[in-house]
């Protein structure tokens, strides 16, 4: 057992936005622990790098990755780099804020060895950023996207968040106009979900603010799949697509994730997957620190999968890829059949239109219609505990955290 895909936690920001309940803290208010942290990273990568394989994936998501000072992102990626064995084609991704970088910024990235950019965009609207919480402008976006070229970036993602309170189809129109017009190689849509823990959850919940209408979303969502079709883009999942191209500008670390495959998260609340062991590390910084500091794993929160629980991630997470489920990977990693162990559940879901079986049960895949109500698809595949696969495992099936 050996994960080949990494992901670092950078939980600080510059400032909270309005939609986001994500772990993290605004920087300026935790500048003492922020700058013990990146030594606590590195010494959480030293504990695992003996289950690592060859990486083929890197990926450093907050927060805002790019609120710590450029030297430090990039000392973090040579320790990356110096620490684990890397595939030569390697795709290390950063996320970003347009308010936190600039050309210099951006050039010492590259120097480092990050390959793409994921710009969280979020709108072209400064009016909606500015609802948002978000502390760039539109102009921003650009400039960023700009000066990533320039420093040589030819893998760029660009960040879109659709179904605001307020939003029309002519917003979001021109939103996702604007960021086909700086020709990035990869978008990524999302539906914005309203928590209780971020300022608009709260405001909802109170009925201070209103959801975007369900039709309406579903509106968005279908012209988005239309319009990305009709420039040159591949949709390989249901909110992701990537440019036509000999290339592949798919993410990796999206797609391994959604194959189930394993992963490895570090950082402030972390997740880990390892076949049938899954860990999440603490959500508080001051004990993550100073657990590292002490060298000592920080406190985790950890669960034994069943199969049932293993099989059910397989059939949501693959479902979301416009590519399906391939039946005979899952069959040969984890021994089991998903088209017996998931008959009495394929069968309606096939007949009411909502999935398709590809070269002969080969693939399970969503149609278009099943796309639209995914999340009413992928409930069918969650299974009672009495329904479990009995599975022994092989002594090297198991991580010791």
């Amino acid at each position: 057992m050996a994960f080949q895909s990494l992901y670092v936690h950078i939980p600080f920001c510059l400032a909270r936005c309005n939609y986001c309940d994500f772990l993290s803290h605004t920087y300026a208010e935790v500048q003492q622990q922020a700058a013990r942290y990146p030594a606590a990273l590195r010494q959480e990568m030293r504990m695992y790098r003996r289950y690592a394989g060859e990486l083929v994936s890197v990926y450093l998501g907050g927060g805002t990755p790019t609120v710590l000072p450029a030297e430090e992102l990039a000392g973090l990626i040579g320790f990356i780099r110096d620490t684990f064995v890397l595939k030569r084609d390697v795709e290390i991704t950063v996320e970003c804020n347009p308010a936190t970088v600039d050309a210099a910024y951006l050039q010492k990235l590259r120097a480092a060895g990050c390959n793409r950019l994921s710009i969280g965009a979020q709108s072209f609207l400064d009016d909606e950023l500015r609802r948002m919480g978000r502390l760039h402008s539109a102009a921003d976006i650009a400039a960023t996207v700009a000066a990533a070229r320039e420093a040589g970036f030819d893998n760029i993602s660009l960040d879109l968040i659709y179904a605001l309170p307020g939003q029309t189809m002519a917003d979001w129109q021109h939103n996702l106009l604007a960021a086909l017009r700086l020709q990035p190689e990869h978008i990524s849509i999302y539906s914005l979900q309203l928590d209780n823990d971020s300022p608009w959850g709260r405001q909802c919940e109170k009925g201070l603010l209103a959801p975007a209408d369900e039709d309406l979303e579903a509106d968005m969502l279908a012209f988005s799949w239309q319009l990305m079709r009709e420039k040159g883009f591949v949709q390989y999942e249901i909110a992701n697509f990537a440019r036509r191209s000999l290339r592949d500008y798919r993410s990796r670390h999206n797609r391994m994730y959604w194959q189930r495959e394993d992963y490895l998260g570090v950082g402030l609340g972390a997740a880990s997957c390892m076949f049938l062991e899954r860990w999440q590390n603490t959500g508080t910084l001051e004990e993550y620190v100073s657990a590292l500091e002490n060298l000592h794993r920080p406190p985790v929160e950890k669960e034994t999968l069943t199969m049932a629980q293993c099989m059910s991630e397989v059939m949501f997470m693959g479902l979301r890829q416009t590519a399906g489920v391939d039946i005979y990977p899952v069959l040969d990693r984890f021994r089991v059949d998903i088209t017996r162990f998931y008959d009495h559940e394929l069968r309606p879901l096939d007949a009411a239109g909502l999935l398709e079986y590809i070269d002969d049960a080969h693939n399970i895949r969503l149609t278009q219609r099943g796309m639209m109500l995914a999340n009413q698809v992928f409930l069918a595949f969650i299974k009672e505990d009495y329904e479990d696969i009995q599975y022994r495992a092989l002594p090297d099936d198991t991580i010791d955290v």
